[in-house]
């Protein structure tokens, strides 16, 4: 994008927070976290590493960084000359007219990370410092004039840097280097020459700033990658092939030597800690007789949440994130060894710097996952008995509604502030529906299709027997379902006129787990009025 452009991007900012703070690190300390706000750092003193959602930059005095929200970020100082740093924090939004009218929306910066800026350039320096050691902003117009100089700062910043980033040079370039490739045959003399240093001059100030050597660096990005690709389905010989081992048996040895169990058993015998950040897979941890360490709390997605009695024991125990803003910090404080998570939850960077993530494929297909955790886990005496007892209660619930109601169709519909969405075979309660309980889809709907959203006037091309509903937490899905239940066409409905229309509370969410998948099978079927042992 062209520097005008930009600076007219910069010109929109609009300031909700500016803080100013010096930061003294100790010799040798390492410091990680989230980021939270946006910052400027400025490196007035001292050497040392900064990595940044896995960029690792040596730092050295009159270097500049500008860091993001959502960042991961690690602090390494030096032994001998601890880093010092002025950081300016800050929160601010973009402000668009539209119509007449302002709107605010996220911004993100042109360039962030380490900034490339000339080492000419004092009236940036002046600017910081202004900024830094000026006036406490108790007053109002304190506040405004510091707001102005930052916003005047950050521009100054981005003119300053060049379009096109620098090559990376020195220390930087063999860090990078070492950090995406490790899997790759890395040579010190090699990484040396890339810092432009002799080996023991590279290997000395390699120590020095990350209190490692080069080697340790290497295995530590090889561990961690290898810990994460052992929940997998992956053979140990291409475990070892995709972290840069050619031999199964060496790889082996390196990583029960750091480790302290072999690969083959540290699912099962070193893994104990695990977080989960997708509903339902908390379920399937504490069915397979463990307990996490965190799960997604329900309580903004459904409008009450009923309490399943085989999971209640383990709910509490644990760090409750929100489903909305997760907590990455609180997660990092319960040091999980391993993280699952479902590839329908946006992928976070950071979570890997927290401990080995798992992305599971997000199936319907119980059985087949919960085996799959339960043998990388050494679990599947649980996974077989879950098995065993949900196919002998699908056999009975199947017979008793059948006896009752005889072949009847089932419909889920779901109600939010925007849609009606009618759900199908493809998808959670789906399998509840129409695999556990023998119900038929209605007539006209696609199969193949996961959903469909409709108007109420569309409703009758799907009429059911039996109609499920849940409706979203919000006052505005509420008046939703109130005119949907006023209209005509939904009076009309064969399943509204027998009074067969149930409340489907939270089924949605609990059939994303198994030991759930069996509360809501009895939920259903205690509608219909047919219960079982």
């Amino acid at each position: 994008m062209k520097e005008n452009d930009w600076i007219k991007r910069l010109e929109q900012l609009y300031f909700t927070a500016v803080h100013v703070c010096h930061y003294s690190s100790n010799p040798g300390a390492v410091q990680r976290r989230i980021w939270k706000r946006f910052a400027i750092c400025r490196v007035i003193a001292g050497k040392g590493s900064l990595s940044m959602d896995n960029v690792v930059h040596t730092v050295s005095q009159d270097e500049w960084f500008l860091l993001k929200p959502g960042m991961h970020v690690e602090f390494q100082t030096d032994m001998e000359a601890p880093v010092r740093y002025q950081i300016i924090l800050f929160s601010c939004v973009a402000l668009t007219l539209s119509r007449k009218a302002w709107l605010t929306e996220a911004f993100d910066f042109p360039v962030t990370g380490k900034l490339h800026i000339p080492s000419s350039t004092r009236d940036i320096q002046e600017m910081m410092d202004t900024l830094v050691n000026g006036k406490h902003a108790f007053t109002s117009l304190e506040k405004t004039r510091r707001k102005h100089l930052l916003h005047q700062l950050l521009i100054q910043l981005m003119i300053h840097v060049k379009e096109e980033s620098p090559p990376v040079a020195g220390m930087d370039r063999a860090l990078e280097y070492m950090t995406h490739q490790y899997m790759k045959d890395i040579r010190v003399d090699q990484m040396a020459r890339m810092a432009g240093l002799s080996v023991n001059h590279f290997i000395r100030t390699f120590k020095r700033q990350l209190n490692m050597t080069p080697i340790e660096y290497i295995l530590k990005q090889r561990m961690a990658k290898a810990k994460q690709l052992l929940f997998s389905s992956d053979k140990i010989k291409e475990i070892a092939e995709q972290v840069g081992y050619r031999d199964e048996h060496y790889f082996s040895r390196v990583f029960k030597k750091n480790e302290g169990v072999a690969p083959t058993l540290y699912m099962k015998n070193k893994v104990s800690r695990i977080a989960t950040l997708y509903y339902g897979l908390d379920d399937y941890v504490i069915t397979l007789g463990m307990t996490p360490v965190s799960a997604l709390s329900y309580g903004q997605r459904v409008a009450r949440h009923v309490a399943v009695p085989a999971l209640q024991a383990h709910s509490h125990q644990g760090l409750i994130l929100n489903s909305f803003n997760q907590n990455y910090d609180g997660l990092r404080r319960v040091q999980p060894d391993l993280i699952i998570t479902s590839d329908r939850l946006e992928p976070n960077e950071s979570l890997h710097h927290i401990a080995p993530t798992a992305v599971l494929e997000h199936t319907n297909h119980f059985g087949e996952r919960l085996l799959y955790m339960a043998d990388i886990m050494g679990r599947t005496e649980q996974a077989a008995q879950w098995i065993e007892q949900h196919a002998d209660l699908s056999l009975a619930l199947r017979g008793r509604i059948q006896s009752r109601w005889g072949k009847q169709s089932a419909m889920f519909i779901r109600v939010s502030s925007h849609f009606y969405r009618m759900y199908g075979l493809n998808n959670q309660t789906g399998a509840l529906l129409y695999d556990d309980l023998g119900f038929q889809l209605p007539r006209y709907f696609p199969e193949k299709q996961w959903a469909v959203e409709t108007k109420a006037g569309d409703m009758q091309l799907y009429d059911a027997d039996h109609i499920f509903v849940m409706v979203d937490p919000t006052e505005e899905a509420h008046a939703q379902l109130r005119q949907l239940q006023q209209s005509s066409e939904w009076l009309a409905l064969r399943a509204v006129q027998e009074g067969c229309v149930y409340n489907a509370g939270d089924i949605f969410f609990k059939t994303l787990g198994p030991t759930g998948r069996m509360w809501a099978m009895r939920y259903v079927a205690e509608q219909l009025g047919v219960t079982v042992r």
